[in-house]
């Protein structure tokens, strides 16, 4: 059943696999697309180098036959491919953990994700973190039962029956650390697990000074993207509040994105009742196992609330938390509801079937709502370029940005090479003189204003009235889901063919 999961996990995967780069990935491929001595001056990225190694690997074999700007290419190597691997990782861990039926029920949930399903199809490293958590935890299991397997067998070579889950578990370890700045979090619920599991203390030092030695080279790198962090929040009033919620609220949203996947968490009777036929069975039976004091539970303490309860409290000094930047603990989510569903299966029949079918019909309906809701989807940047680009004659239109420089969407969907203007600064209330920078749009009959980020870049639309200023019209926008307006602007009526 396995393989029907992952071929289903595919078949779900591939809507929208080839839809526009938003603002993050566009930036990720310009990055990338620099030569290799340039992958690791990643300065206002804050993320470990290896998505944008892979990302650069992708755009040089897609270079080979033609591919080198396709999105579902680009997406291929560090998403998708990380996302089917992470919910066969998912099933194979189950299998360590429970049993069949919990591996079949947790691969089906993930497979059906689609929080798990958007974040799969998307140029950044959520997916590609998560697969190496799964993947690290599975051989972190291995590496238990073969140690106890050594012990029943009074196998003094302990050591032949552990090395290989070992390595990989190091392995795998090391590279979700430079996937991910959160997958430290993650990796301290796995070594309190181990000492727990009473691995031997030696062992358990030996691998965190391995782990911590392969991350030394790259601190100063971290401490330097980490400056720029808080350059930004200083230069950029208000950009705390778009990169993180307040904290209670933020508690509370991980757990309901990581049931409630990509879709409107709006407060109605439908979304109540699909909570409660969730929340309330698995709560139940947490209750319940509690009670029984069962030992699996020590697990999903340890590698999954542990986790969330560190990145929650780091998070009221640097806001860090949200539901994709911990998408590594999904799995590890998805193995817990399918264990509690199978332990009561017997004892709660119904309660374990309300749960089940809560999850799955969250689970597709959320992924229908994906595929049909532009305002589900990633900002439309290739549609709204080629607009541009049919309605507007590129030599007699000036493109305005209120930001360091135009975005990078445009510059990677602009093939007509339109005139750009930016205000070069994060905040434009930083600038003394800023009409200077603009009195060349005068040589221009229409002018587009971006509204993208402006609340924040230009709050006293000050842009707006440098425009207005030089004798221009706002005519009419163009408004998209997730960009927001265009504004057009004109030195004359606004006619377009």
């Amino acid at each position: 059943m396995i393989y029907v999961v992952l071929l289903l996990a595919l078949l779900l995967r591939l809507p929208l696999l080839s839809g526009s780069f938003w603002l993050d990935e566009a930036a990720q491929f310009l990055e990338s697309a620099r030569p290799l001595a340039q992958q690791l001056s990643i300065r206002d990225d804050f993320q470990p180098p290896l998505m944008h190694l892979l990302t650069f690997v992708s755009i040089r074999l897609g270079g080979l036959v033609n591919l080198d700007r396709t999105e579902w290419w680009l997406r291929l190597l560090p998403s998708l491919l990380p996302g089917i691997v992470t919910v066969y990782a998912t099933y194979r861990l189950g299998l360590k953990l429970a049993n069949r039926k919990v591996a079949f029920l947790a691969s089906l949930f993930l497979a059906t994700s689609s929080l798990h399903i958007f974040y799969s199809q998307e140029l950044r490293p959520y997916s590609l973190s998560a697969m190496f958590g799964i993947l690290a935890t599975w051989q972190l299991l291995t590496m238990l039962a073969n140690q106890a397997k050594a012990k029943l067998t009074h196998d003094k070579l302990t050591t032949k029956f552990t090395a290989k889950p070992t390595l990989l578990f190091t392995l795998f370890s090391i590279l979700g650390l430079y996937s991910s700045y959160l997958y430290p979090f993650l990796l301290i619920g796995q070594f309190v697990y181990l000492f727990y599991q009473k691995l031997p203390r030696q062992k358990i030092l030996l691998l965190g000074s391995i782990l911590i030695l392969s991350f030394l080279p790259w601190l100063p790198k971290f401490f330097e993207q980490l400056s720029a962090g808080q350059a930004l929040r200083l230069s950029m009033p208000g950009w705390d509040q778009v990169v993180s919620l307040p904290q209670l609220k933020t508690a509370l949203l991980v757990p309901l994105k990581f049931v409630f996947g990509v879709s409107d968490l709006t407060f109605n009777l439908p979304y109540i009742l699909l909570t409660l036929a969730v929340f309330l069975p698995l709560t139940y039976f947490i209750y319940l196992a509690i009670k029984q004091n069962n030992s699996q539970l020590n697990f999903f303490l340890t590698i999954l609330f542990l986790p969330l309860l560190l990145s929650w409290l780091v998070s009221f000094f640097v806001p860090i938390l949200q539901a994709k930047r911990v998408l590594f603990l999904l799995p590890i989510f998805t193995l817990l509801e399918a264990l509690l569903i199978n332990l009561n299966q017997k004892a709660h029949p119904h309660l374990a079937k309300i749960a089940l079918s809560a999850i799955l019909v969250i689970n597709l309906t959320s992924t229908f709502a994906y595929w049909s809701k532009p305002q589900l989807q990633r900002e439309n940047w290739r549609a709204l370029s080629q607009e541009i680009a049919r309605k507007f004659p590129k030599n007699e239109t000036a493109l305005v940005f209120s930001f360091t420089a135009p975005f990078a969407p445009w510059e990677f969907y602009d093939q007509t090479n339109f005139q750009t203007f930016s205000t070069g600064v994060y905040y434009l209330n930083q600038l003394s003189n800023p009409q200077v920078l603009f009195k060349d749009l005068t040589n221009y009959h229409y002018v587009l204003v971006f509204d993208y980020l402006r609340d924040l870049t230009d709050p006293d639309n000050l842009l707006l009235q440098i425009v207005t200023d030089l004798g221009f019209r706002e005519f009419g926008v163009l408004d998209y889901p997730q960009i927001g307006f265009v504004r057009i602007y004109s030195l004359s009526n606004f006619t377009l063919k």
